[in-house]
């Protein structure tokens, strides 16, 4: 279980160094280091404790084993020898046993592990795809930018032309109405002077 234990350890400091490097190659890593350190502080705690277990097992071992020996060398006799022995293989089986219920719910972890790391990586791959749609997007306005600017400067000189024309004619019409009203003056003046006259 120590060797177990070890490994574990180690495999988990090469997973977050990998998981870390990854992180901080993308372009938005909102909680990807702060996860990835989760899941290393949760593999090396695992880890430890599979070691612990594993000296703790192994100093009963040698602890039931040292009272066995004690034992024979007390009693001296075949019975006892063989009811401490019986003892210690019980022991052993037991702490197997567990040992591999162990190494069952590590399995297990490291699995949903693997699944969360799927899930990790199928969120950052869909959010670079999303800003990368942006940048597309942002690209193409720029690149109308130029001729939208052009065709409204165009439609603003239009419509300055068309106020100029409209500016234009109702001048004219105003000086044709001057015009008028000085011509309908003079005729009237004029009769009103033939009328005196007479």
């Amino acid at each position: 279980m120590q060797a177990r234990g070890k490994a574990l350890k180690a495999e988990a400091e090469q997973a977050y160094q990998r998981e870390k490097a990854a992180c901080q190659s993308q372009a938005i890593a909102i909680g990807c280091a702060s996860t990835a350190r989760e899941r290393h502080s949760a593999t090396v705690r695992e880890a430890d404790a599979l070691k612990r277990q594993g000296r703790e097992a192994e100093r009963q071992v040698r602890k039931l084993e040292a009272d066995a020996r004690a034992a024979r060398r007390e009693a001296g006799g075949a019975d006892r020898e063989g009811s401490q022995q019986a003892n210690v293989e019980r022991f052993r089986e037991n702490e197997a046993q567990r040992a591999a219920e162990r190494e069952r719910n590590l399995a297990a972890e490291s699995a949903k592990l693997e699944q969360r790391r799927g899930k990790l990586a199928a969120e950052q791959a869909a959010r670079q795809a999303r800003l990368e749609q942006r940048r597309k997007e942002d690209a193409k306005r720029a690149a109308e930018a130029p001729e939208k600017a052009r065709k409204r400067a165009e439609r603003e000189k239009q419509h300055a032309d068309r106020v100029k024309r409209i500016d234009e004619r109702a001048r004219q019409y105003a000086d044709l109405l001057k015009r008028r009203q000085a011509d309908e003056a003079a005729r009237q003046a004029g009769e009103s002077a033939g009328t005196a006259a007479r």
